[in-house]
């Protein structure tokens, strides 16, 4: 993923979070309703951004460490 996709996908999801906390506290009426789920939305795609880019790094680290076609690690 490209890094202004991932600035992209931080932004989008914590405009999310903060907009469903902004429901949860400032509504007087359906709080839960508009609240919770704008909040569950920016959580997810939050988590779904960061857990791509352990599983980018992940990988990267394990091709790294395998052996060459020499038979020797990366140095």
């Amino acid at each position: 993923m490209s890094p202004t996709g991932i600035i992209f996908s931080y932004a989008l999801g914590l405009i999310f979070a903060a907009g469903g906390v902004l429901f949860l506290v400032g509504l007087d009426e359906n709080r839960l309703l508009f609240g919770l789920p704008y909040l569950l939305i920016g959580a997810l795609i939050v988590g779904g951004v960061w857990s791509s880019q352990r599983r980018v790094a992940r990988r990267a680290a394990a091709e790294a460490a395998a052996p060459d076609e020499d038979g020797e690690g990366a140095a």
